[in-house]
């Protein structure tokens, strides 16, 4: 009977798992954007099952944490980079042309 239930409660959540790639997706995507309940719940439990997929999330919150620090210190006028006028016009020109290329 518990083998039973337990097959059941296998089957009913393999059909309801997403694959890495999706939930590789969705941990990018959560960066920047707010998941539904459905694609939140989804990576939750991918997440419990997945070491590969809770390692790469990981890495990715390491990742927009340093980027909101550098941010800050940037936005505070303590970032120590500066770039050149000169500098400053080229990239500001390839980014235009690129835009207007597409």
């Amino acid at each position: 009977m518990v083998k039973r239930a337990l097959h059941s409660m296998m089957i009913f959540m393999s059909n309801r798992m997403i694959a890495c790639d999706e939930a590789s997706y969705l941990i990018s995507y959560k960066s920047d954007h707010r998941l539904g309940f459905k694609k939140w719940w989804s990576l939750k439990i991918h997440l419990l099952t997945c070491h590969l997929c809770r390692k790469y999330n990981h890495q990715i919150e390491q990742l927009n944490l340093a980027v909101k620090r550098y941010s800050d210190n940037c936005a505070a006028g303590t970032c120590s980079h500066h770039l050149s006028t000169k500098t400053s016009i080229k990239i500001q020109q390839a980014v235009t042309h690129e835009l207007n290329a597409n």
